[in-house]
């Protein structure tokens, strides 16, 4: 039998480069996107806590007359709150009765982190709260 291609075993030094060159195209195509689809993530992870902390602050206000003094009372204090739950009320009335905020994530001293891990900044006097991540303090 003659030595051809077919009797050769193991890869070539071009075989090798060839598959190294192919890894590392879809390892520079892939990486990107994933940190895309990551950040987008982060990003609407953001929006959802920013609207909950606002909304939460709106209700807190309304039945206290009064702005929270931190973010921290949200999720300590419990509201009652009249609920419908089906169409039957011959047993009386139903109420929930919920915290303010439920916790989203916390530092290691208790405090609301967002979806970057880093902490929200709150003005108790005007109501305000904020992202502390850069680039989206206007959020």
């Amino acid at each position: 039998m003659g030595t051809g291609f077919k009797d050769a075993k193991g890869l070539t030094i071009i075989d090798a480069v060839i598959t190294l060159c192919a890894i590392g195209i879809l390892i520079g195509v892939v990486i990107p996107k994933y940190q895309r689809v990551t950040i987008d993530a982060q990003e609407a992870a953001l929006k959802t806590g920013l609207t909950n902390i606002r909304t939460s602050i709106r209700l807190f206000r309304m039945l206290n007359d009064r702005n929270p003094g931190s973010l921290g009372e949200l999720i300590e204090n419990t509201v009652l709150l009249p609920a419908r739950i089906g169409k039957d009320t011959s047993s009386g009335p139903v109420f929930l009765d919920e915290k303010y905020l439920d916790a989203q994530a916390l530092d290691a001293e208790g405090r609301l982190v967002d979806a970057f891990g880093n902490l929200y900044t709150y003005d108790p006097v005007c109501g305000e709260v904020r992202t502390s991540t850069k680039g989206y303090g206007r959020w």
